[in-house]
Parts: structure tokens; sequence; C-alpha cells
């Protein structure tokens, strides 16, 4: 799976603009704060564990 760094900035930009709107959209349907904490917490843990089998697939 290619890195983050191996894309273009516009592609950055996109995932900038794609975390915003999701945060606002969120918020617009009465997440709370703890609420959307909880999802960006389950979310670092989905990377880490992808991260995690792409260093050690053999677990």
């Amino acid at each position: 799976m290619p890195r983050a760094s191996e894309h273009s900035p516009n592609r950055n930009r996109g995932v900038d603009i794609l975390a915003r709107s999701m945060f606002r959209q969120m918020r617009e349907q009465g997440y709370s704060t703890d609420q959307i904490v909880r999802f960006s917490s389950e979310l670092l843990d989905l990377v880490q564990t992808d991260i995690k089998e792409d260093f050690d697939p053999a677990e």
C-alpha cells in the first residue's frame, strides 16, 4: 500500500478536506466531542493495525 508521502500534494489536501468535512458533519448530526474523539481513536487504531500488518505480515 502506498504511503502518504508517495502521494501528490493534491491528494494530501484532499485528506485534509475530508477530515474537516467529516468533523463538521459529525458535529451537525449531534455527535459530542467525546464521541468524535472515540471515533478518531478507533480510526487511529485501524491505521496502527494496518501499519503493523505491513511490517509483520507473518502474524
